[in-house]
This record gives structure tokens, sequence and C-alpha cells, in this order.
């Protein structure tokens, strides 16, 4: 920088100036004229003296230049004089302090000479006060006198240069010169303890570094002074103040500098307000820059305070060592110790710049790197910016808090809170430097000092390296092998550059390593699990350098973490140079590297800083995944990390998580493509040949999965935990994927290979075969390691935590079931189904031992577990229906559900007899739990093995209605078929149609019952029989039966009288009771006989008719012959009219009187009751019933921001064409869910007014349902929408977006005739929501008719009901460029995602919560240039996996993981609610809402009565 310009420091070091004419003499004659003079001049000083001379000269004698001059030499050698004669120094530093007043505001009794030219002999003072800054014999006397005269010198001097205005250019260069002056005459020499440079060493170096800023501002110094400044201040390093200094300038400066290039919106670097004022706010912006970069470069290169033989080697150090009477080596002498923590306060000030320049602005505190008592606060307290008090602050208050680097807590690419997208709209984000201006800067010293005392060649000397140019050998752990590579400044062209441009290339294959063997598979769910690949556990002590206080292991990993930080802060358009890239990519292996003594502070800070390593665009980066993973092994595998960290346990772990977790997706990724080695080996004895050292991405899939797993048994943290669950479940989701493609593929090819007949070579197949079986290959890589037995061994291993470690962890527990809910999902291959056997086991003892817990321990969050545990086994039971065909299971699961609904088990361990249902008392846990176990038992009987039903999954109730049913009914036999409702057990409404469907007639009682509960709408036909059904091919009507023909000989035939009595009766004798009836002609009176009269002649008349009758057909039968047709015996007519509804409900057992009686004692009504269904709202309310749905429903919100977009318009409008979108962003689409179209989808749409219900007559275009070329706009809700669901819940996925003008014309004629004949108000009287706020912004370019015909999807749900409507948000935005995450305009998106819930809250509840206060989770996509998508998650809520923010997901995993994370975020947000209210608990509020509406209240024999009646 300054090689043209000569440097002054040998002049100023012989310090000829400052020589006076008394040297000539002996020392007594100086001495005496001295201290004669000076105590003249100081008893004129006295405050007697200068009372007296107010008026006139303090200094009478001296009137002329030739007297001040002459007397200026005298002082001159009094400064000189020793200790002994301290009363003659201080009455010189006191002339001269005062004669130095004469720049600033002079007195005037002072010389007059120094008025007429007070810079000339100004300079002639700063020359002469150099000699009270030279090291002088003590004696007996303390050295503190002499420290104090120094200190009031420099403060004087200081108040010189900051306050007056009369210093011209040459006293600026002399000011200078002096203060370069005393600092070499103290600070070039070893220093020795109690000396006086020990002393003022922070005060000299403070002094002239703000002096000499001030300069910069006033007059800048020549390159003269700079160049003497450069080389003088690299002799003065082996003093940590000259680092702590440094670094406190150039602090400031860097701070001042930013502020100018980027400006306010910068954020700034948080410097001491003391500090701050070092820098004269006159620098303009030139003068600053220049004064930076001159500073940053006056200590020369850094890293040379790690090489004790370079700073040793001054010729102060060797003088030093030749005059002392010991003579011992000039770099061992004992004030060198300190290098490693000058190193360490040096790189830890170069940190500071660059987090600086890359815009961290982070409060974290440097971690501890040393022992107790040298943490961070005392290492680098000199780093604070001194005081201008003299003795420094710092001396005499504690040490204040130093200047560190930012060091981030978590993840370094975390992004702004949700609180933050809310408050304001985003801002256009600050400029920064990029990484490669950054590098130029300060690549040099960092790569060098990153590799400081790295052996990278075996057996070649550690030698001082030299800062631009650097050779580095690289030894390898294998015989007969030696590796070199440059490390030049140069393109690199070896092996190490040429990985970078290779990397993404398909090489030959190399020998994998050796498969498993069968011994070592031990079947999982035996009581000692060791999984396939586990990594074995690393020595229990390690050799760790970095415990030596006196090597250079902190400054190291200081610089280590500085790089880190520069290259995972790249920006997603940003290019880093191939040659910085291969630089720190050797360096990072060289870091991580454990086969050495290991460096625990260099391997943690690389970690800790990393953490994006692998989820940015490097180029090349995979050439690392073997020693990050090599390092993963040795802190996840251990309980308590071995090796000393810069950060805690926890926030390690935490990192080392991070990088796993980007990890997961590379082995299914890249597959066979091998690892290119960082260095070529090549052998040593032989021509060169290079040596296979690489392995593949799939070979390293074993050793991920036992990392997890052993990292899953090793860890405490809730959080790293949490982390860890999500990224197994993408594991084994993804190797799930990977496999069913494989055998789809194997399958595909066999079929080929069949059906192939022009297969000439028979050993074809089995060479073709033998290729694709490579060590590498699916199949064999399935043969020693299955996802089945991935998946077994993780349910095993999380059910046992569950149970032990992480019963009390709240947040653990509900991640661990949400895995273990998802691996239900999970398409497999089901090896042994004893296996799910034993899952579902495990977790119903969960269930036991949770609600096992004494009452006191009872808590909402144990509760939220246990129903999160119900849950998860319903999931299993859904997906695995055969395990209810196990009695034992079935039994276990159907004892948890009583356990859950009753509080107790029926049958206990203990007792031999069980207790019967209707005998125990009811005390379940908690209403939450009892509706938990009440939903699994209701999807048992309801659902488990009929998912999907015949409507498809899009329902699970059936779609009829009475409105449908009623349509079916024939109206020529009855013209007034209606429904008859009843409510069964307050919690089921059966709607009883007593007609049968259809046209032909039946003969047998028939009835349609179309029952509504909790579960949902089915739909029932019953037909009441008399015998047995018969095939299909049998007769099953009724007919009349046939007899045998009648017979002619039918025997003898007797005529019989018929008697009442048997004849021996009229012969028994009469008793007086039978004569006790008197006759009646003894009580006749006139009235009574003539009635008598009458009587008898109608009993006469008829007699004779009957007579007349019985002889008539008598001779009618004669007449007839024998058999007589008309006499045949024929059973009766069936019957044609019923009373089905009586019948079903007797035959059911409902029409008993304990069901139809009302106890007086409770406040439920009967078992059954009959509804009034004549009430002209009724209708209204059984839609609403309808309308709740029986599973959980959810929206995601899908956009797409292209790079640099900031406008809600401009990101609405990108989803208009697939041209604006990504080529993968349509399947990324179609992977979350399938095409609906609203009317026709009967589930959930993403709208409370368009769900749940199937409209006919509107029927969309064709044209509108199919558009090639949409960009994803199909989707947003008006006409279709992407939909998915399961037995247990419904996801609708919408993509808003801007009507396109021209798109949208006909559409608006169309809904606009559609709302032509509709009110402002809905069908149930609440008014219509607005339209979208798209639908605003678009309707502020057209006309007013096309404002009101305006989104008419968007309308709220006027449904209102018990049940609670879910406010929480899920938001995924794809983004082009990552670093737009942080700049999303959220507050004028968030319209954009109402659902018609907010509406139905402002109706129905007084309070509605603000968007604020409701549950938002984003979810960023940004597409890497591997293949791979880096997710980035924001949530206001707890984490929820299995994304985790920072996770890299594989192509075919991304839209299942969005999916569930998005189902189990909103399942948490419902669970962490105090008002929500399970589906099945909903209805049958609902249901019992209707009771109290519509209850006909009836006795038990009105109630009967009515069900004979035809009106009801």
């Amino acid at each position: 920088m300054y090689s043209e310009w000569a440097s002054l420091q040998q002049r100023i070091e012989e310090g000829a100036e400052n020589r006076s004419v008394l040297d000539c003499f002996p020392d007594s004659v100086g001495r005496d004229v001295a201290v004669s003079v000076v105590r003249e001049l100081a008893a004129s000083l006295s405050p007697a003296s200068v009372s007296s001379h107010e008026s006139g000269p303090l200094f009478p004698g001296l009137e002329t230049e030739k007297q001040i001059l002459w007397t200026m030499e005298v002082i001159c050698y009094g400064l000189s004089l020793p200790l002994s004669e301290h009363e003659a120094l201080k009455h010189c530093v006191s002339v001269y302090c005062e004669w130095l007043t004469v720049l600033t505001i002079p007195h005037q009794t002072l010389p007059s000479p120094l008025f007429r030219d007070p810079n000339m002999y100004a300079q002639k003072i700063c020359q002469h006060l150099a000699n009270l800054f030279q090291v002088k014999e003590q004696g007996d006397y303390d050295i503190s006198k002499q420290v104090v005269l120094c200190h009031r010198v420099l403060r004087t001097v200081q108040t010189v240069a900051s306050s007056s205005t009369l210093v011209t250019r040459q006293t600026w260069e002399v000011l200078l010169k002096f203060m370069l002056t005393i600092n070499s005459n103290l600070l070039s020499p070893p220093l020795e303890p109690g000396s006086l440079a020990e002393h003022l060493c922070e005060r000299l170096l403070q002094v002239l570094f703000e002096i000499w800023l001030l300069a910069c501002a006033r007059c800048f110094p020549p390159p003269t002074l700079w160049r003497t400044m450069r080389e003088m201040c690299a002799g003065w390093r082996h003093h940590i103040h000259t680092v702590v200094q440094w670094n406190r300038v150039c602090k400031v400066l860097t701070a001042r500098l930013l502020g100018s290039l980027y400006g306010p919106s910068f954020p700034q670097l948080k410097v001491d307000a003391n500090d701050d004022k070092i820098v004269p706010a006159e620098m303009d912006p030139d003068m600053l820059a220049q004064s930076w970069f001159r500073f940053l470069h006056v200590l020369t290169n850094p890293v040379d305070l790690c090489h004790p033989s370079i700073i040793g080697q001054t010729p102060k150090f060797v003088s030093y060592a030749i005059t002392r009477e010991s003579t011992i080596d000039p770099i061992q002498h004992p004030c060198l110790k300190t290098l490693p923590q000058i190193f360490l306060t040096a790189m830890s000030g170069i940190s500071v710049m660059v987090d600086a320049f890359l815009g961290v602005t982070s409060d974290y505190p440097l971690p501890s790197t040393m022992e107790a008592g040298e943490g961070p606060r005392n290492r680098v307290s000199s780093m604070s910016g001194a005081s201008s008090d003299t003795p420094p602050q710092n001396r005499k208050l504690m040490k204040s808090q130093a200047m560190s680097p930012s060091q981030p807590g978590g993840n370094m690419s975390s992004l702004p809170p949700i609180s933050s997208y809310m408050d304001s709209p985003p801002a256009e984000g600050p400029k920064r430097s990029d990484c490669n201006s950054i590098l130029h800067l300060f690549g040099a010293w960092l790569f060098e000092a990153a590799l400081t005392g790295c052996k990278l060649h075996k057996g070649a000397p550690q030698v001082p390296s030299q800062p631009r140019r650097i050779t580095f050998a690289y030894g390898l752990p294998m015989a007969n092998a030696t590796s070199t590579i440059a490390y030049t400044n140069q393109p690199i062209t070896s092996s190490v550059g040429k990985i970078i441009r290779r990397s993404s290339s398909n090489t030959p294959e190399m020998p994998a390593p050796k498969p498993v063997p069968q011994a070592q598979l031990t079947k999982p769910g035996s009581s000692n699990h060791q999984f396939i690949g586990t990594v074995p556990a690393p020595a229990k002590y390690l050799e760790d350098k970095s415990v030596d206080p006196q090597t250079y292991e902190a400054g190291r990993a200081e610089a280590c973490g500085s790089l880190c930080r520069i290259f995972t802060r790249k920006q997603c358009n940003e290019e880093i140079k191939a040659v910085y890239l291969a630089r720190y990519y050797l360096t990072i292996s060289e870091g991580l590297r454990i086969e050495e003594p290991l460096s625990g502070l260099v391997l943690s800070s690389i970690l800790f800083n990393a953490q994006d390593l692998f989820r940015i665009d490097l180029k090349g980066v995979q050439v690392l995944v073997p020693v990050v993973l090599q390092a993963l092994e040795l802190v996840l595998t251990e309980k308590e990390i071995v090796f000393r960290s810069i950060v805690s346990q926890q926030q390690l772990k935490r990192a080392g998580i991070h990088l796993l977790i980007s990890l997961v997706c590379l082995p299914h990724h890249f597959k066979n493509l091998k690892i290119q080695g960082l260095v070529k080996s090549v052998s040593s004895d032989e021509d060169h040949r290079p040596i296979p050292t690489g392995v593949t991405f799939l070979s390293l899939k074993p050793r991920l999965v036992g990392l997890m797993l052993d990292a899953l048994k090793c860890e405490t943290d809730p959080y790293n935990l949490q982390m860890l669950l999500g990224s197994l479940y993408l594991c084994i989701l993804d190797s799930a994927l990977c496999e069913e493609y494989n055998k789809e593929k194997e399958a595909k090819q066999k079929k080929k290979m069949m059906m192939s007949t022009e297969i000439k070579d028979e050993e074809t197949i089995p060479e073709t075969l033998g290729r694709s079986s490579s060590p590498d290959s699916p199949i064999i890589m399935q043969r020693h390691y299955s996802t089945w037995l991935l998946l077994v061994e993780c349910c095993h291993l999380v059910c046992e935590k569950l149970t032990s470690d992480w019963r009390m962890e709240y947040s653990v527990s509900l991640t661990a079931l949400e895995l273990l809910a998802g691996l239900a999902r999970v398409k497999i291959h089901i090896e042994d189904p004893l296996e799910l056997k034993k899952i579902v086991k495990s977790i119903s003892y969960l269930i036991e031992h949770q609600c096992s817990w004494p009452s006191m321990y009872h808590s909402r969050d144990l509760h939220s577990v246990i129903v999160a545990a119900y849950h998860c086994l319903t999931v299993w039971l859904m997906e695995h229906s055969d395990l209810l065909m196990d009695r034992e299971c079935l039994h276990c699961v159907l004892e948890v559900v009583e356990l859950g609904i009753s509080g107790s088990k029926s049958q206990h361990p203990q007792a031999p007899v069980p207790e019967m249902k209707h005998s125990k008392q009811s005390k379940p846990a908690s209403m939450r739990v009892r509706e938990a176990a009440e939903g699994v038992l209701a999807n048992i009987l309801n659902h488990v093995g009929t998912f999907p039903s015949p409507c498809g999954p899009a329902s699970i109730v059936s779609l009829l209605d009475e409105e449908t049913l009623l349509s079916h009914v024939d109206y020529t036999r009855s013209s007034q078929a209606k429904f008859r409702y009843f409510v069964l057990e307050n919690t089921t409404l059966v709607a009883i149609l007593e007609e049968h469907l259809g046209e032909a007639e039946v003969m047998s009682p028939t009835a349609v019952l179309l029952i509504r509960g909790p579960g949902g709408r089915t739909v029932w036909s019953i037909q009441h029989r008399h015998q047995a059904l018969k095939d299909e091919t049998g007769d099953c009507e009724l007919h009349y039966p046939s007899h045998p023909e009648p017979m002619e000989d039918v025997g003898n035939r007797y005529e019989i009288k018929a008697r009442n009595f048997p004849p021996f009766v009229d012969l028994a004798p009469k008793t007086k009771s039978d004569k006790s009836i008197p006759k009646l002609k003894d009580i006749a009176t006139p009235t009574i006989s003539s009635d008598h009269d009458i009587i008898s002649a109608l009993i006469e008349e008829q007699m004779e008719y009957e007579e007349f009758t019985r002889e008539k057909a008598t001779e009618e039968i004669e007449n007839a012959g024998y058999p007589n047709r008309h006499m045949e015996a024929k059973p009766p007519r069936p019957k044609e009219e019923f009373s089905p509804a009586r019948l079903l409900l007797s035959q059911l057992g409902c029409l008993n009187l304990d069901d139809l009686m009302e106890d007086p004692s409770s406040p439920l009504p009967p078992a059954l009751i009959s509804l009034d269904s004549t009430s002209h709202v009724f209708p209204a309310d059984l839609r609403i019933l309808d309308s709740i749905s029986s599973r959980t429903f959810d929206t995601v919100h899908v956009f797409y921001m292209k790079s640099g977009q900031r406008s809600a318009n401009d990101i609405l409008s990108n989803v208009n064409h697939r041209n604006l979108v990504h080529s993968q962003f349509l399947e990324f689409l179609h992977s979350l869910g399938w095409p609906v179209t609203i009317g026709h989808h009967p589930g959930w749409t993403g709208n409370m007014m368009t769900s749940w219900k199937v409209d006919q007559d509107n029927s969309p275009d064709v044209g509108e349902l199919k558009s090639p070329d949409h960009g994803g706009c199909l989707y947003n809700g008006r006409r279709q929408v992407l939909y998915h669901a399961d037995a247990l819940s419904e996801v609708a996925i919408v993509v808003p977006n801007l009507p396109d003008l021209k798109g949208t014309s006909s559409g608006s004629s169309k809904q606009g005739s559609s709302l032509s004949g509709e009110s402002s108000e809905s069908s149930f009287g609440l008014p219509l929501p607005p339209p979208l706020a798209s639908e605003k912004l678009k309707g502020q370019k057209e006309d007013s008719p096309r404002k009101s015909t305006t989104s008419d999807h968007r309308k709220s749900s006027t449904k209102a009901g018990p049940f609670t409507i879910p406010d929480m948000k899920v938001i995924v935005v794809w983004v082009e460029n990552f670093d737009d995450c942080k700049h999303f305009p959220l507050c004028e998106l968030l319209p954009e995602t109402s659902t018609g819930t907010e509406e139905f809250l402002a109706a129905s509840l007084s309070s509605m919560p603000r968007p604020s206060e409701s549950g938002i989770m984003i979810i960023f996509i940004h597409a890497l240039h591997s293949g791979l998508y880096r997710l980035a998650v924001q949530s206001s809520l707890n984490l929820a996996i299995p994304l985790v923010d920072g996770m890299v997901v594989s192509r075919r995993t991304l839209g299942a993981v969005v999916r569930q994370t998005a189902v189990n975020v909103c399942n948490r947000r419902r669970l962490e609610s105090d008002t929500y209210s399970p589906p099945h608990v909903r209805r049958r509020l609902k249901i019992q809402d209707l009771v109290h509406k519509y209850r006909q209240k009836m006795d038990v024999p009105q109630f009967l009565a009515s069900l004979f009646s035809d009106e009801s």
C-alpha cells in the first residue's frame, strides 16, 4: 500500500529532536542546572505568584525568543532526569503543560514570544516531552509518580489536538510523530510486569488513535506517516491493548462507513456512545472511507499474532534478548504467552466488522471459549471503549462489556416473527455488500487464521504462512498415500477447484461399503433395539487440543465462524467465486476432522455458524457431507459433549440438528452419485494412480438413520426433540415413496422383459440384472435396509420414550403423537402385522398411563396429551382396519375407550368378576377426555373399514336428504308421504318415511330411515320380513300357501247336537242357592211384563229367521254337490296398510314405559321423543345440522411470489398464467390435493357459504374448468379448489388471484345473472359478507355494475349453531428468491384468506378476534438448484411437525409434508383453544337444541296413539 513511500521509523526511533545541549555536559552539571531553572519556573507558577501577576507576565525575564529557546533546552534535559528528581520532573511537566495552552485558551501571563509563533514552540514542546516517556531508573521510588505525570501530558496533548484551531499541518505532523515516538519507546520492547509500558499501554494507544482520527478529519496525514504508523504498530502487537484499540477504532469507523454507504435503513452496528464521539462529525465520506481502510491495515496481517516467530523477531526483542544476562530465544519471552488471547481478540474484531457488513445485528455475546474467569467478558474486556479520563475508566471500575462478534443463538436464517409482518407493510430491504466483496476485504486473513495449526502434509513442519501465497499439503489416513494442493490467490486448477465444476456430473461408481451382516439385524420390538447402521459410540474422552490455553484454537474458531457466516449469508442471486468456495470447503473439512486430536472450539464454531450450509445454493457443497456427518455423529450421539464448545450444549446440538434436517433427503435424491473427495489422493510408491476414496449418497443412508435414532435417545431439550421427530418422519416418508417408486419401476421392467420376444442371447438377462443389482442399487439396499424396519424401530422408540422420559413434556408428547399418527398414514408394505398390534397396544398403554396420574397432577396440558393420543389411536385404526379383527387388540382398544368415557375399566386384574357398566360411577378425567374417547368409539362403529364411502372421500356421510328421498316416492299410492321425526337418547335424530322408494309395489312393512347422529347422516331402507331372506334367485314376496285337494270319501258323518253343559248337570239335585234367584213371573210388574213381551217377540222373530236361513243354506249345499268350492278354507288377504314407524320402534325396544316416561328428577327428556316438523323453520335447522361437518376442516392459501416483488397485486397476478410461475409450481399444487368443482363437491371448499352442499343447477362451463395455460388461478375458490380428505379431516387448498380483465368479462355477466335474484341477505337473515379484497382492487379499475356482482363465493355462512369456527390461517408462499421472505406483504394479502368464518363470528359473537390474535402460519418454499426445496416456517403457535424451519425436502415429499403440517398445526390450534368442541360434540349439541325447540310434549298414551295416526 505504501511501498513507494519512505518510512520515518528509524528517524523517529533515533530521537534527535528531543536531545538537549546539556547532554554534552556531565550528568551532575546538567542536573544542577535543570533543577535550579525549573525550580524558579515552578515558583512563578504557584498560585501566589499567579495572583500577583494577574496583569503582567508570569515570566518577566523571558522576553525574547533566545531566552525561551535556552529555557526549553533546560526543560528538555530536565524531562530526562531519573525518578529521584521527581520534583524537577513535575515542574518541567507543569511548565510545558501551561505553555501548550497557547494553542487553545492562553493565559495572558505566558511569555510573549509564545504568542508570536505558538506552533513553532508547541512543536518543540512536543518533541521535548518525549523524554518523559523514557524508561527511567526507579531506585526506591514508585513508578506511579511517573505514570501520573505521563497521564497529565497525554491529557493536555489530547485537549490541544481536539480544541485548538491554530494548529498547522506541520504541527499536526509533529504531534503525530510525538505520539508514535512515545508509543514506540514504551511498547516496542518486550512487556515486563510492573513496567511503565504496562501502566500506560492502554492510554497511550487510545490517545494515539483518537488524535490520529482528528488529524484525518482536519489535516489528513501523509503516506509517510501512515507507513510509519503501520510498521511501528506491527512491533506493538504483543500488547493486547494494541489490538483492543484497533478493534475499537475499526468498529466505530465501520459503523460510520456503513451508514454512509447504505443509508439509515441498513442495520446499524451498535457502538458505545463514548466511542462514537472519537470520529469527528466533520469527516466527509471520502475521508471516512480512506481512514477506515488504512486503519484496517494498520496492524499489517493480524494472523501473524499466532506466530511467535514473527512477533518475537523485531529489533527490540532481539536487542532485549542480547542485553540480558541470561540470553534466551526472543520467541520464548514470557510476554508472548498472551498471543493466543491477543489473536482471539483480533479475530473477534474482524468478526464484528464481517457481521456488520453482512447486516447481522443480533446482540448475542460471544459464548465462552475459555475456562471460568476467562470468558468473553473478561477475555476481551480490554476491547471496551476507553474513556478520556485518566487513569482509564476500566482501571477505576470493573471492565466494561467488550466488543464481541455477533453470535446468533438459533437458526441464523430465521425470519422475522409473525408480529413483524402484521405491524406495518414491509419496506424495501437494504442492499449490502455481496460475499465476494467481503471476502476480498477479509478473506485472506480469515482463511489463513482458520487453517492455523493445521498440518496439511504428513511430516511437514509447521511454519508460518504468508498472507498472499500459501502452500498446503493434505494427508489422508491411508497407507503410502500423500497428496498436495496449492493454496494461492490465483484460480485453483487442482482437484479442490475441480470439485466445484464436476460435483453435479455423473462419475464412475466406486466400490460401496460392505453390506451389514445378517447377524446384526436385531428384530425390532425386542428389548434391546440396535438399528441397522447405528453409529458406534465415540470414545468417552477425546483429545481436545483447544483445552490447552497456549493454543490458538479460540481465535481459529472465531475465524471459522466468520467464514461460515459469510458463506451461509449468500443471497440467492449471488455467485461466490470458485477460488473462495474451494478454500472454504478445505477449511471446513479441516475444522471438522476428528481423526487427529480435534479442536472442540473450531468444530463447535463451524457447526453453530454453518447451519444453513446445505440450504443454500453453493456449488459443490455436497463434498462436505461425509465430514459434516462425521462431526454430527460426535455431537448428537452423546448426552454430554466431551469437548469444549463456544456455545452451550443445547445450542450446539440444535445447530447440529439443523444441519441434519438438511441432509435427510440427500441419499434418495442423489442415489448412486459418488461424493467427490475434497483432495485427490495418489499413491506415493507407484505411478501416481488415484486411490478410490469416494462414497455414494445412498451408502450414507444407514448412518443418517442411525444418527437420528441415537440422537433421539440422547437428546433432552424439547425443541431439539421435536426437530428430530420431524426429521424422522421426513426420512421414513421419503424412503417409503422411493421404495414404492422403485417397485413400480422394477415391475414395469419385468413386464417389459417378459413381453419382449426379440432377446437373442439368454445371458443378457442375468447380465442386466447383475448391473442393476450393484451394491448401491435400491434393490440391494432394500435387503439390508428396509423402511419397514425403520418405521417399526421408530414407533417402538417413541412409544417407549412417551411413557418414560417424555411423559411430563407437553410439547414433545404432542409432537411424538403427531409423528405416530403421520407414520400410520405412510403407505408401506406391512411385513409383520404383529408389530402394528404392538404399536396400538403401546398407544393404549400411554393413554392408560396418563389417566392413572393422581388428580393433583392433572392439568389441561395432560388432558391435551390424552386427547391427542386418542386421535392418534383413531388414525391407526382407520388406516389399519385389520387390527380390529384381532380379538385381543379390539379388547385393548375398547378398554381404553371405556376408561376415557367412564374413568375406569370394568375388568380389573385383581377382581375376578367384572363390574357392570350400569353399576359404575362415571368419573372421566375431564369432559375433553370423555369426548375424545367417544369420538374413537364413534369412528370405530361408523367409519373403520368403510372409508372411503361410496360417495368418495369427499363425504363420509350420505348425500341423500329428505328432499331427494321424497322425490323417489310414488305419490299415486300415497299423496301425503312425509317424514316423522324422533330423537333417541337425546343424541340421535331419526326421520322415518313410512313409504318405500320406487314404483314397484311392496307388500311388507317398509320404512326409510334418515339418521342424523354425532357421527353424521346415514340413510337406511328397512323392510319387515316374516321369513328368512333367501338368495337372489328365491321368491321372498308374501303369497297364499297351497293346501291339499278335498276328498269325497270323508268317512261317517254324525249329527251331533251341541250342548252347553254335560247331560249329568240336569240330573244333579238343586240346592238353596239355585233357588235364590226368583223367577220372572214372581216379580213381574206391568212395566216389566210389557218389556218382556216385546223382547220375547223379537227373540221368536230372530229364531224364525235363523231357522229359515239354516234350511236355505242346507238346501244350497245339497244342491251344489261335493266338494263345495265356496266353503273351502282360505287364509286372509295380507294387510296392505301398516304403521312401519310403530313396528320399527317396537322391535328396537324403544316403546317400553321406561323409555317413554319422563323422570321428574332429571332434566333430560325421555329416551324416545317425537318432534314437531310442521314448523316453517324446522327445515332450516335441519340444514344447519347437516352443515356441521363430521370431520375437521382446514384451508390452505397458496401464493406465488416472484423475485423482488413487494406489491400484493403483483403477487396475486402471478398465478394467472403458467409462464409466470415456476415449472414445478403446478405439480406442487396437485400434490396437495385433487381438483373439485364447487357446486358438485359435497365437502369443504374453503368457504362456509359453498361448503357441504351440492347444487346441480349451477353447472360451470367446460371452458372454465379446463384452462391449460393457468398458473394456479383455476383453483381460486370461485369455480374450483384443490381438495384432500381422509376419514378425520378435510383440507381445501385455495390459490387466490387477481382476476384478469380480459378473462373475467364473461364470468362477470354470469355471476351477475346468477346473483340478480339474490337479496343482500342470506337465507337465514344475516347480511352477506363483502367481496374479496382482490375483487375490490380490481373493481377500482372497472365500472360500477362490475362491482355489484363480484365474488359470490366469499359469503359468510349464516348458520347459527353451537360450534366454534377455527381461526387458524395457513399460508403457503412459493418464493423465487428466498431473501424476499421477510418482505412478504401479509397485511395486504390477509383479506384474501377469508373463509367466511370471520363474518360468522362477527354475527354470532360479541367480540371477534383480530387477525393478529388468531393463529397464523406461513410456510415459505424455495426451489434450490439441486432439485430440493428449502422450507421456512413462521408460526404464532408451537412447533408442529413434520415441517421444521430450515428443513430441506425432496420433490416427492413436498406436497405431503406441507399438507400434513397444515393439518397438524390446525389440530394444535383446536387443541389449545378453550372454546373448541369436536365435530361429534357440536352435532350432538345441535340435536339437543332441536329437541328443546321442537319437542312434542305428550304423555305415554298420547304418544302411543300418535303412532297409529297418520298425523304426527
